[in-house]
C-alpha cells in the first residue's frame, strides 16, 4: 500500500539530528484536556482494535488504570508495545525474521514530556497538555547484541484552550512546522505541514482537510491525554482518532506539485461507521483512493471493543 509519511515518523526511523533550544512560542500556563463528559454520557474505552487489509490483519490490546488513564497498549503478536506513565511514553518495537519468526531486532523510542522553557517541570499528560517532548532512540540486534543509541530531538508545542495542538515545530526554528485548526465542535478540521529549511522554505508541502463528520463519539474520545500517548501521528486517520471527537466522514490529502505549481489531490479517504448502542463505532471502514498515473483503492477495515 502506498503511504504519504509525515516528516516527524520519518525522522523517528532515521533518527536524524535535531539542534536543541527555546522556541519563541511558551505556554507556561497548561490546559485542561476536557474528555467526554460522562455526566452526560456514557464514556467508554476502547479495549482492542483490529486491522484488516487484504491479507493482513493484527489487533492492538488497550490497558488503563483504576482511573481510566490509559497505561499501556500493544499488539497480540508482541511487534509493537506502548507503555505510558504520566509524563513518558516508550514504544519498543521488535522484528522478526520472516523465514522462522526468530527475533532479530528490537528498538525502543522514548518521549519525555514537559513544559517548553521549564525542563525540570513534571507533567502529568492525564491532566494537562505539554507544550515540549524529547525523545531518545536505542536499539539492538538480537541475540545478545550491544545497546546503541542514536540521535534524538526536540519537538515544541502551542497547545490552544482545549489542550490540543495549534501547531508544532522542530524547537531548532529548522525542519518542520504543523499548523492545525479545529471546528466549533472540537474536531480537527484542517492539518498543513510546512519546512523550515531547504527546498520552498516557509511553504506548505502537504495538507490535510476533515470534510465532513458524522454526530457521533470517536473511540478514543473519553480517553485522557490520547493525542500524546500516540504521538506522533502518521496516517489520517491516526490524526482522526487522536484529534477529533466525532468522527469524520472524509479526508482530502493534497500534496504539493512542483511541476505544476500547485496542489493536487493525493489522497482520498471515505469512512463509514457501525455503531453500539451508546454510539461509538465498533466497525470503522476506509475506503482509501490515491491519485497518481493509476488511480489505486485499498479497502481497509477497523474493528473495535469496549470496557
Amino acid at each position: 500500500m502506498k503511504k504519504f509519511i509525515k516528516p516527524l515518523v520519518y525522522v523517528l526511523g532515521l533518527c536524524t539530528t535535531l539542534l536543541l533550544s527555546n522556541c519563541q512560542n511558551k505556554d507556561t500556563n497548561p490546559k485542561p484536556i476536557p474528555p467526554v463528559d460522562s455526566a452526560k454520557v456514557q464514556a467508554m474505552y476502547p479495549a482492542t482494535q483490529t486491522k484488516r487489509n487484504g491479507g493482513e490483519a493484527y489487533t492492538f490490546k488497550y490497558e488503563y488504570d483504576k482511573d481510566n488513564n490509559l497505561i499501556k497498549y500493544s499488539r497480540t503478536d508482541n511487534v509493537v508495545t506502548y507503555n505510558i506513565s504520566s509524563n513518558q511514553v516508550d514504544v519498543h518495537v521488535n522484528q522478526y525474521a520472516s523465514s522462522n519468526q526468530a527475533l532479530i531486532h528490537t528498538s525502543t523510542t522514548s518521549f519525555f514530556y514537559n513544559m517548553a522553557g521549564l525542563p525540570n517541570t513534571v507533567v502529568n499528560i492525564y491532566k494537562e497538555a505539554p507544550t515540549q517532548v524529547t525523545y531518545t532512540y536505542f536499539d539492538k540486534d538480537e541475540p545478545g547484541g550491544p545497546v546503541k543509541s542514536k540521535p534524538g530531538g526536540l519537538w515544541q508545542f502551542l497547545n490552544n484552550e482545549n489542550g490540543l495542538p495549534v501547531n508544532s515545530m522542530t524547537a531548532d526554528g529548522g525542519g518542520y512546522r504543523y499548523n492545525y485548526t479545529y471546528d466549533d465542535k472540537g474536531n480537527l478540521a484542517y492539518a498543513e505541514f510546512v519546512r523550515l529549511s531547504g527546498v520552498r522554505v516557509g511553504e506548505t508541502y502537504e495538507r490535510i482537510n476533515f470534510t465532513s463528520f458524522d454526530n457521533k463519539l470517536s473511540p478514543f474520545s473519553a480517553v485522557k491525554g490520547f493525542w500524546v500517548a500516540s504521538y506522533p501521528q502518521g496516517d489520517t486517520w491516526e490524526y482522526a482518532l487522536a484529534y477529533c471527537k466525532n468522527n469524520p466522514k472524509q479526508i482530502l490529502t493534497e500534496i504539493y506539485d512542483v511541476n505544476k505549481n500547485g496542489f493536487v489531490k493525493y489522497q482520498q479517504d471515505d469512512l463509514t461507521y457501525v455503531y453500539n448502542a451508546k454510539g461509538y463505532p465498533t466497525q470503522m471502514t476506509i475506503n482509501t483512493t490515491y491519485f497518481n498515473a493509476t488511480s489505486s483503492h485499498y479497502l481497509t477495515i477497523y474493528n473495535y471493543t469496549y470496557k
